[in-house]
């Protein structure tokens, strides 16, 4: 059996996983649950609450904007087709390598109909691959810290295009003016 990340757990590792890009990226981490500030904005990490050591657990990615009646958006819709391939193939392979129980018992679960089916218990935990398939609502699924770690990998290298700028970012003149009143400043001074 591999070993379960509890929700505290996870979101201390995926806070040091992830604190010095999103720094580099301009957000601050912020206190308690992973989540990060820049600006107006919030960055955090959400786990679903049907987590457990049996069937793993899923999180995803949500930006609240503090101002306006936005509220939260969830980032992970916005991945393009290459980064969607790459991710479904990802959670295939994080699901491919769990151990089936031993012995494999079948338990009762609700089928598509509604109506009753037995599973194999090891059946259970598999991929979604219709979330991948759209702009639909993207979890990622964990059941160890390796498994975080491979979704972080993947996750990095992507966050400066979920996570833009904000309007009042992209055109607020304190942030590109500053460098340049500092060098005039150190002219005036002469």
């Amino acid at each position: 059996m591999r070993d379960y990340v509890k929700s505290k757990d996870f979101h201390r590792h995926m806070r040091s996983l992830l604190t010095p890009r999103l720094q580099e990226l301009g957000w601050k981490s912020q206190p308690g649950k992973c989540s990060f500030a820049r600006g107006e904005r919030v960055c955090w990490l959400q786990v679903s609450q049907s987590s457990n050591s049996l069937i793993g657990a899923k999180f995803t990615i949500n930006l609240t904007e503090t101002s306006g009646p936005a509220g939260n958006t969830r980032i992970l819709p916005r991945l393009n087709e290459a980064d969607r391939a790459i991710g479904k193939a990802l959670e295939e392979h994080i699901i491919a390598r769990l151990p089936r129980p031993d012995p494999d018992p079948e338990i009762e679960v609700v089928g598509d109909n509604g109506q009753p089916v037995l599973v194999k218990l090891g059946d259970i935990a598999r991929a979604n691959p219709r979330q991948w398939d759209g702009p639909c609502d993207v979890w990622l699924p964990y059941f160890g810290k390796n498994d975080l770690d491979d979704w972080t990998a993947f996750l990095l290298p992507r966050l400066d295009r979920l996570l833009p700028p904000s309007s009042p970012e992209m055109i607020d003149t304190q942030l590109w003016v500053q460098p340049f009143r500092r060098l005039a400043g150190l002219f005036r001074s002469s």
